[in-house]
């Protein structure tokens, strides 16, 4: 038997929230090449994000939630932190992206996101990051 053959990957369901839309078109595109399925939210388009983006999430029922914190970075920083604080989001995985993390640390302090710029490399440190967080969750 061929000893190089590699576990097939769970398709996963995933909501990506961006403010870029093409940064959101990019992504998502990039993970469904991956073999998941992606719900997309455009952060620009919702006007009160506050109360919109739990329900987004809850209706989509995602493995995992991709939440990019961009400019001005300590304002989605704390959209962010309302939406994790929803009682049904609590054991939600999310991993959090940036497209400057040294800024949004100097804004809210160290953090766990993974900075995206594009290369390959970056997305390939994502795929990880969304199949770790999904497995954390299938195993808890």
């Amino acid at each position: 038997m061929p000893t190089n053959i590699q576990p097939k990957r769970s398709r996963l369901r995933l909501v990506v929230l961006n403010d870029s839309a093409p940064v959101l078109k990019m992504l998502c595109n990039w993970l469904q090449e991956h073999g998941h399925h992606c719900e997309t939210a455009l952060l620009a388009d919702m006007p009160q994000a506050h109360d919109e983006v739990g329900p987004f999430i809850q209706k989509h029922r995602p493995d995992v939630v991709i939440y990019d914190v961009g400019m001005p970075y300590s304002s989605s920083w704390d959209l962010l932190e309302v939406i994790r604080a929803a009682p049904a989001l609590q054991s939600q995985p999310f991993v959090i992206t940036t497209p400057n993390k040294r800024k949004l640390e100097q804004a809210v302090g160290a953090t766990s996101a993974l900075e995206i710029g594009g290369p390959d490399s970056d997305l390939r440190r994502l795929l990880k990051a969304v199949e770790a967080a999904a497995a954390d969750r299938i195993g808890n």
